[in-house]
């Protein structure tokens, strides 16, 4: 829930930053492109803690395989999904290349940071040194 509060809660007022700056800057189609991109972010990067923390509590042993094997179905899947959105024929029409770049980076960057920060206040020991 700390992940939620801490990380989640100011990325997706971020996003509604960026949606407003590009609205202003380029249009319809950079508001649309600057909440997909913002969004695609906090569910690919959200996604992480919130299935394999719970796996790793249950199972400590099989997180590392699970997290490698996670990461791949999350890179193949970024590649699917920007690959539909941003179809010139399709739905990528509707949206502005560089409105999703520039929203996906930036929340990107304040999701590793707020992350990193959430994570060091917790004070979880996260390795072993025994």
């Amino acid at each position: 829930m700390q992940i939620v509060r801490r990380v989640v809660v100011p990325c997706l007022a971020l996003i509604a930053v960026t949606a407003v700056v590009a609205g202003i800057v380029g249009g319809r189609e950079a508001v649309y492109g600057s909440l997909v991109g913002g969004i695609l972010v906090v569910a690919f990067l959200g996604s992480s803690p919130g299935l394999l923390d719970p796996l790793a509590k249950k199972s400590p042993m099989a997180s590392l395989p699970i997290a490698l094997g996670f990461f791949t179905v999350k890179a193949v899947a970024a590649i699917v999904v920007l690959a539909v959105l941003l179809d010139e024929d399709g739905i990528g029409q509707h949206l502005t290349r560089e409105a999703v770049a520039i929203a996906m980076v930036v929340t990107a960057v304040a999701w590793i940071g707020l992350h990193l920060t959430t994570v060091r206040r917790s004070r979880t020991p996260i390795y072993d040194l025994e």
